[in-house]
């Protein structure tokens, strides 16, 4: 990490010297983006040290009394607390949390985590919406608010661990919100209150939006979809310099759909490809998966890795050059290396 990076983090909050276990690279310091090294996994979850941080606006301050306001179309309104849902059914669960504009690459604003809490429909069941319900609209303390469907209440999560831990001030402490398979951008932290609606909230600009320039010429817009079928080359890293012989590579794939069914890895740019060995996990997290290659030549290689999904989707070589967003990137991760 560099001198700039390191005093920025800690001058943050987000951590301290004798706690930084891995590689960071700041996006920005206000607010705070923070990519994680995804080279420095050390075993499957990331630890919440290390767990990437994208923020819209400061972090807020008076967190620790907070409480969770249910409101809008349901029969009762409540202002609830810890204690108030001390008697739900707790829940746990292992899953990937993505920014929808993470990078191509083996640094990224991507982690994967194990998240404890209530489910959000157990949540929202205590004020009991009505049936004219539809929509969610999530507002965080720091003032960004998003609006999903209500239908997603069912696989989401209010949480208030990650990793065995409470969440800490940059994470969303006390509370957040999870939508497993979903972009980040909808996982609301410092949760303040949920209105239940009839309609979503008017979209902010081209902001979240999946924009696609057609044939025709005419501008299409839809909201982003789940979490697509991605992969990524962890080692070596780009630039490596590697032994002619046997070189073992490894990496990490993830979909929102949450089951990989296999990763392939190419030796010249895609022309032939080999299937890697993928380590079994659980549903909506990253799935590690290795290979082993031979190079009896020295000289100038690329890597490229693709996955695809239970679904049968697989990534894109290339970015649709249809697309005029910068969101939802996934396609073909290549890494350049010299052999010896």
């Amino acid at each position: 990490m560099n001198r700039r990076g390191f005093l920025t983090l800690v001058s943050s909050g987000l951590l301290v010297p004798e706690v930084l276990t891995a590689e960071h690279h700041v996006i920005s310091a206000d607010p705070l983006e923070v990519e994680f090294d995804l080279n420095s996994l050390r075993g499957r979850y990331t630890s919440v040290e290390d767990f990437y941080v994208r923020n819209h606006h400061d972090v807020p301050p008076d967190i620790d009394k907070a409480t969770l306001r249910v409101e809008g179309e349901v029969e009762q309104a409540r202002e609830l607390a810890l204690a108030d849902l001390a008697s739900l059914p707790k829940r746990e669960l292992g899953a990937v949390l993505e920014c929808a504009g993470n990078r191509v690459g083996a640094s990224g604003l991507i982690s994967n985590g194990l998240w404890s809490g209530w489910k959000l429909q157990d949540v929202l069941a205590l004020a009991r919406p009505t049936p004219r319900a539809a929509h969610l609209h999530l507002r965080g303390r720091d003032g960004y608010q998003r609006s999903v469907p209500l239908e997603r209440a069912s696989d989401s999560m209010l949480v208030t661990d990650l990793n065995g831990r409470l969440l800490t001030r940059q994470h969303g402490a006390p509370w957040r919100a999870l939508f497993p398979g979903w972009f980040g951008m909808d996982s609301v932290k410092w949760l303040k209150s949920v209105v239940v609606a009839r309609e979503p909230l008017p979209r902010e600009g081209d902001t979240y939006q999946e924009i696609r320039k057609m044939t025709t010429g005419e501008i299409e817009r839809q909201p982003l979809p789940r979490l697509p079928v991605k992969s990524v080359i962890t080692d070596p890293m780009a630039g490596a310099v590697m032994k002619r012989g046997v070189v073992g590579i490894r990496g990490l794939a993830w979909s929102g759909t949450g089951k990989i069914s296999s990763v392939e890895v190419s030796v010249n740019k895609g022309a032939t490809w080999r299937e890697a060995e993928v380590e079994p996990s659980r549903d909506l997290e990253w799935w590690m998966w290795k290979a082993t290659l031979e190079f009896a030549q020295p000289g100038a290689v690329e890597l490229v890795v693709r996955a695809r999904d239970s679904e049968g989707s697989q990534q894109p070589s290339e970015r649709d050059p249809l697309r005029l967003d910068g969101y939802a990137n996934n396609w073909y991760h290549r890494v350049r290396c010299v052999v010896v």
